[in-house]
This record gives structure tokens, C-alpha cells and sequence, in this order.
């Protein structure tokens, strides 16, 4: 009778069963692994800063800065064009500076980083600065520039003297009054709480301390008594508008 299979008489010993045994990637292989995995190895580096040297770490550091400039420049300058379009409180200033032949263009609100202790400024030879890492929201910015171009509606229609200052206080005081600088909710956020008077007592402490900022003046004593001498008449002028805002 024929055998039924002619390995049935091999011994089990002798069978070879094919093995996955690790091996050396090959050189073909390593190069064409290499590039992707450097290439997610770098990636990871940068997000989390650990793995660099000192010079990528700088050079990261470079990047971030230079990306977070940009997207405040943005955001600055799309809240610029907005305000100058649908505001009624620029729209109104800016009309009027126009009206006393002092136009204000776009290109004269410019978007700039500031240090922590400002969010604006006026020049009567550069125009008005804008703090583009400063506002924490449009409606501030909003706030901000009108404060501005009240003093450059100033400088235009009454001749300011800003090395003068009982000109410079009494121009802090209507831009502080009329601006909207002082509304209650924005000095809550400051940490000032008072129901009398808080308005009026805003107005003050902010313009005595912009006078305090004026190369002019050496003292606080001497801000104080610029603003106290010009109050009266200052605070009740609210040109250009009919009544404060």
C-alpha cells in the first residue's frame, strides 16, 4: 500500500519554519526613514521647546514674538477700519476734524506695541498711536481713539501748547470727561467703586496723572494744581459735542 505522504518519514527536528528575526534596517531603508522622522522630531521640538539648543531656542523665541506682532497688527488695524466705518463716536469726531480742517486719514491712526503703562497717544507731528497689544476688547479701543482724537480736535480748533500745562490739563480733562474713558464699567475694571461722584473724580485722577506724565511738569503737586486750576471751566466744555456722551 503506498505511504500517504512522502514527508510522513522526516523527523520533526529536521522541519524549518520561517522566523521573524529582527534585523539591522538596511542603509536604503535609514535614509528614507530619517527625513520624516527629523522632520516630526523638529516639529515637536518647536511646540514644546524641549530638545533645542540654546540658538534654536532663541530663534524659537524670535518666531513666536514675531507671530504674535503680526496677529496684534491685524486684529489693530481690523478694528481701526471697523470703528472708522460703523462707529458713531469716531464717525463724529472724525467728521469734525474734517469740518476744522484737520483731516484725519487712515494712515494717520497707526497700530504700533506699547509698553504696559499706556494704550494710545497723540502727536501733533506723527498723528495718533494705537496700542495694538493693549486693548483687551474693540469697545476699549473704541474708547482709546476717541480719547485721541479729542486731543488732536484740540490741537486743531484751540492751538494746545503741550508744554504748557495748564493747556495740557485742561485738554486731558475734556478728552477723559467726553471719551467715555470714565464710564462706570471701565473704572469697576480698574478697581475704583464709588456711586458719588465717580465720574468727576475719574476725570481728575486721570488727567492729573497724564499732566504727571509731561516732561514739564516735576511734581505731582504741580500736575494737580494745573488740572484744579482749569477744572471748572474745562470739564463743562464738551465741544464738539452738544452734551457729554
Amino acid at each position: 500500500m503506498p505511504s500517504s505522504s512522502s514527508s510522513s518519514n522526516v523527523p520533526s527536528s529536521s522541519l524549518r519554519y520561517p522566523v521573524n528575526e529582527p534585523t539591522e534596517p538596511s542603509e536604503a531603508s535609514t535614509s528614507t526613514l530619517t527625513p520624516g522622522f527629523e522632520r516630526w522630531r523638529s516639529s515637536l521640538a518647536q511646540f514644546t521647546g524641549m530638545g533645542l539648543t540654546e540658538e534654536e531656542k532663541l530663534e524659537r523665541e524670535k518666531m513666536k514674538e514675531m507671530k504674535t506682532l503680526e496677529k496684534d497688527w491685524d486684529k489693530c488695524e481690523a478694528y481701526k477700519r471697523d470703528l472708522m466705518e460703523n462707529s458713531p463716536m469716531i464717525t463724529f469726531l472724525l467728521n469734525h476734524l474734517r469740518l476744522s480742517g484737520c483731516a484725519f486719514p487712515s494712515s494717520a491712526l497707526q497700530c504700533h506695541p506699547c509698553p504696559e503703562t499706556r494704550s494710545g497717544g497723540f502727536s501733533p507731528e506723527h498723528g495718533i498711536l494705537l496700542c495694538q497689544n493693549r486693548f483687551f476688547s474693540k469697545k476699549h479701543m473704541e474708547d482709546t481713539l476717541a480719547h485721541e482724537l479729542l486731543h488732536a480736535y484740540d490741537h486743531c480748533r484751540f492751538k494746545v501748547d503741550w508744554g504748557n500745562l495748564r493747556h495740557h490739563a485742561c485738554s486731558e480733562i475734556r478728552a477723559a470727561n467726553l471719551s467715555g474713558d470714565c464710564r462706570w464699567t471701565r473704572e469697576v475694571k480698574r478697581g475704583f467703586y464709588s456711586f458719588n461722584k465717580q465720574h468727576q473724580a475719574c476725570v481728575k485722577r486721570r488727567a492729573i496723572l497724564s499732566v504727571l506724565a509731561n516732561p514739564a511738569c516735576k511734581t505731582p503737586d504741580m500736575a494737580e494744581k494745573a488740572v484744579n486750576e482749569v477744572w471748572e471751566s474745562c470739564f463743562k466744555d464738551t465741544r464738539p459735542f452738544d452734551e457729554i456722551y
